[in-house]
């Protein structure tokens, strides 16, 4: 009996894992719906301080400064001197949505894009990439990969409530 459980939470997981590594996912829904789904009011930017509001172009940013609260935790351990950190949100309602993280007013930068392409009435497809690490001494350097893909598996996870599309219409 727990060999068939195990093989469907194997087989679930392998799906979410292909997913990520496809980078791309197309359910059946209006995009400004996914959008909404996706960095509504419970998004992980809610709470960031809103700088421009320009109707559908949007940017919310973060900036943290050495000695405040939380500064240790987002400064990438090869660059114990970094001064500041900037997390920043673009977005371009309801097309593309871009985090940019960068040390230093972009010694170091990296980022999270999606995108939402309308493929058909009620259907989006949402595709994400995630930036190459840029700037002055940043060969060699790891910025943690593995948390911007959290995040982008958290905001893919918030379109199960929409069905899937596995093929085209």
């Amino acid at each position: 009996m727990i060999v068939p459980i195990i093989a469907m939470l194997l087989a679930t997981g392998c799906g979410k894992i292909a997913e990520l590594a496809n980078e791309t996912r197309i359910v059946a829904a209006p995009r400004e719906e996914v959008f909404a789904k996706m960095f509504g009011n419970d998004s992980a930017f809610t709470g960031l301080p809103l700088v421009t509001n320009g109707g559908s172009t949007r940017l919310y940013e973060l900036i943290v400064q050495k000695g405040e609260p939380g500064f240790d935790k987002m400064i990438p351990d090869e660059r114990p001197d970094a001064q500041k950190v900037k997390i920043a949100v673009a977005m371009e309602i309801p097309r593309e949505t871009h985090l940019i993280y960068s040390v230093d007013d972009g010694a170091l930068k990296t980022g999270l894009k999606f995108t939402f392409e309308e493929l058909a009435p009620g259907r989006t497809k949402v595709a994400f990439t995630i930036d190459d690490l840029t700037g002055d001494g940043s060969k060699g350097l790891m910025v943690n990969r593995s948390a911007l893909r959290k995040i982008a598996r958290d905001a893919l996870d918030k379109l199960d409530d929409f069905d899937e599309v596995k093929e085209l219409a």
